[in-house]
């Protein structure tokens, strides 16, 4: 048996668990880091697995030849070498994360508390709130697909778009109730 390891969003914490370590030691474990979330390379579809040598080869046996292109290569790189970017998106996220969180308590909607670039929330009908959002320009995602019909996931921006997407949201829920 092997055990996987989602550090998608493994940036986003303050404290870094080491998850390297049980490759270090040699167990049945692989590392799997994305170029997707804190470094904006989402459209690139570039990330990385880190196991044993073994591990590692069997892998590479269902790995599609060229899978990865030189602009995904030549950004991954450059996103690995730019730890002024990771910061500073970390720090604009914090805050974002840390405004949604306030306005949704302020509004008294339920919200599941997050370390990464979203923030899940209820707001009673995901699907009409969604497509309300939408006709306003600003883009969630709702959640019905996973059995979360009440809630919507909200990706934390700008400073600028997240107030949007909060005086968004104000107009919509208050619309529903009257």
């Amino acid at each position: 048996m092997v055990a996987v390891f989602d550090d998608a969003y493994f940036e986003y914490l303050d404290n870094l668990p080491d998850t390297l370590r049980f490759v270090k030691e040699g167990r049945n474990v692989i590392v799997l880091r994305t170029f997707s979330k804190i470094h904006g390379l989402a459209s690139l579809r570039v990330g990385y697995g880190i196991g044993r040598p073994d591990l590692v080869q069997v892998l590479q046996k269902a790995r599609q030849p060229f899978n990865v292109g030189g602009l995904g290569l030549t950004a991954a790189l450059a996103g690995l070498a730019d730890e002024d970017h990771l910061r500073e998106t970390k720090r604009i996220t914090d805050e974002g994360r840390v405004f949604f969180q306030e306005q949704f308590k302020a509004m008294g909607l339920m919200f599941v508390p997050s370390v990464a670039n979203f923030v899940l929330v209820n707001v009673g009908d995901g699907v009409r709130v969604f497509g309300e959002l939408l006709q306003r320009h600003v883009i969630v995602r709702a959640l019905k697909g996973y059995d979360l019909a009440e809630w919507v996931r909200i990706s934390i921006g700008t400073m600028e778009q997240n107030r949007q997407c909060i005086e968004a949201l104000r107009e919509v829920l208050k619309n529903r109730v009257g």
